[in-house]
């Protein structure tokens, strides 16, 4: 079968960025109620366990990932007999997931008080709250969540974001609610756990009417099986590196600093977050229509489509970043206070983390399309041992600041220079120079751009209401025309002006 991946992503951006935006704005109104109704500690502690349930997941092994990729060919071909066969042994390794992310879970918590720095709130069991969180991820892997691989390998990421826009929104509305009435945490959690299984089901009643010839069934051939094991270790490895990235930013500050200091940076990091979450709007509905690329186009095609998407990627998110640069300091200020915010030479580090993690997206989405999971397993490693170890030294002499700056230097060195050299060496076999330098010279734009809006902000506005709408125009004129101006005559700009035309006709 030969998707239509043009309107299919079209599809995906369209209503994920609905999506999108309803899950931000759910997740700002919450966090800001929970804030404000049990206090900041309570922010510390979600973002704590969140943080500890994100290494859970790990156990999950990269399963998923593996599968959707191994029907990448059998849904080109319409071999629906080995779709069933995959869908089928999904389901039985996410059953068994589940258990063991379970059994962990019991494990960790006589140990959970030692990854507190000072006091947590006394009002509440924490050993309690832990066992919600656990519930909440463990319910995600029994019911149903093998479902929604078919949604990601078709390209109909369309179908489960609007599910989730609804049904977010709702558990969100009836936790607000909760909060304001009751001010009871467990509730509250209780409710995530009941709206997790509410979406499953949903999921799982779409994907039957959508394909009603794929069923749970048969036994994957011995060599695909294989094959899935090997990608299953070159996954988890990757999966290893990017979870310890972020979960361990949060628990180290909460072991050294505490759960307030935890809070704040979980406060910058939603932001950081939210954006990564827009971004990703373009890359997700692209996964499958790159992975069907790959099936039946040549690599030099490839290879163009790529450069030509990473260009508009990176507009969009260099764009993205000079707003974090500016706007920044005062959101925070105007959402939770002067008392909550971290000095300027802290958060500049964010938007710059922002940038480098977004340049090897679209890469990335390549790189995992193309199945290169094992071949990225050393880079993978050396990345995690390198983070956790320069978080915990830098973190404990330069607390916040240092881990940021941990996390800077091993994205660039491994998740951006290393994987890019893994793709080109291993699937396009030539351009990388070309894609180094492109990278270089947009980086370098952006940093200009950012750093002309930037002075213009703090000389031309204050940090008030006023200030951040008189900042947020700044940041849509200065850098649309600073870039028109850079890139209007080179021939990327004009082809991929091109292609969002043919996009958008479709």
């Amino acid at each position: 079968m030969k998707l239509n991946r043009a309107a299919n992503a079209k599809k995906g951006i369209i209503y994920g960025i609905v999506n999108k935006f309803l899950t931000l704005l759910s997740q700002f109104v919450v966090q800001t109620v929970v804030i404000r109704q049990l206090g900041i500690e309570y922010g510390g502690l979600r973002g704590l366990f969140s943080s500890i349930l994100m290494m859970l997941s790990l156990v999950e092994l990269g399963f998923g990932s593996a599968v959707v990729f191994s029907m990448y060919k059998p849904i080109a071909e319409d071999n629906i007999e080995t779709i069933c066969a995959l869908l089928n042994f999904y389901k039985k390794v996410y059953r068994v997931m589940g258990w063991i992310i379970l059994a962990i879970g019991i494990v960790i918590m006589p140990f959970l008080t030692s990854l507190i720095d000072g006091e947590y709130p006394i009002e509440i069991n924490i050993y309690v709250v832990f066992v919600l969180f656990l519930m909440n991820t463990v319910f995600s892997y029994w019911l149903f969540a093998y479902k929604s691989s078919l949604l990601s390998a078709y390209q109909r990421t369309d179908v489960s974001s609007n599910i989730q826009s609804v049904t977010y929104v709702g558990m969100s509305l009836f936790q607000v609610l909760v909060l304001i009435i009751t001010h009871n945490f467990y509730v509250y959690l209780i409710i995530a756990i009941i709206f997790t299984i509410i979406n499953n089901i949903v999921v799982s009643f779409v994907v039957d009417k959508m394909y009603p010839e794929i069923k749970c069934y048969g036994s994957i051939p011995k060599d695909l099986l294989q094959n899935i094991k090997i990608k299953v270790g070159g996954l988890f490895i990757g999966q290893l590196c990017g979870t310890t990235r972020n979960a361990f930013d949060n628990i180290f500050i909460s072991m050294f600093l505490g759960l307030t200091q935890a809070a704040m940076y979980g406060n910058y990091f939603y932001v950081l977050n939210a954006l990564q979450g827009i971004s990703s709007i373009v890359v997700a509905p692209l996964m499958g229509g790159v992975g069907n690329s790959i099936a039946t186009e040549t690599k030099e095609k490839n290879l163009k489509d790529m450069m030509q998407l990473d260009f508009i990627y990176l507009l969009i998110c260099g764009w993205m970043a000079i707003c974090m640069l500016c706007l920044y300091q005062p959101f925070m200020s105007l959402w939770m206070g002067r008392e909550l915010m971290f000095p300027m030479d802290i958060v500049v580090l964010f938007p710059i983390y922002f940038y480098l993690i977004h340049m090897g997206n679209m890469r990335a989405v390549y790189s995992d399309a193309a199945g290169l999971f094992w071949e990225n397993r050393t880079r993978s490693i050396v990345e995690t041992i390198a983070n956790i170890s320069l978080n915990y030294f830098l973190g404990k002499y330069f607390g916040v600041f240092g881990i940021l700056l941990a996390t800077l230097i091993t994205v660039f060195i491994c998740a951006f220079c290393w994987a890019a050299f893994v793709l080109f060496k291993h699937y396009f076999g030539k351009g990388l120079r070309e894609y180094f330098l492109h990278q270089f010279c947009y980086a370098i734009v952006t940093i200009i751009v950012g750093g002309i809006t930037y002075l213009a902000c703090i000389k031309l506005t204050k940090m008030d209401i006023g200030g951040i709408v008189c900042r947020g125009g700044l940041c849509v004129l200065i850098p649309a025309i600073l870039y028109y101006i850079t890139y209007c005559k080179t021939k990327i700009f004009k082809e991929s002006v091109l292609w969002l035309k043919r996009v958008v006709s479709k």
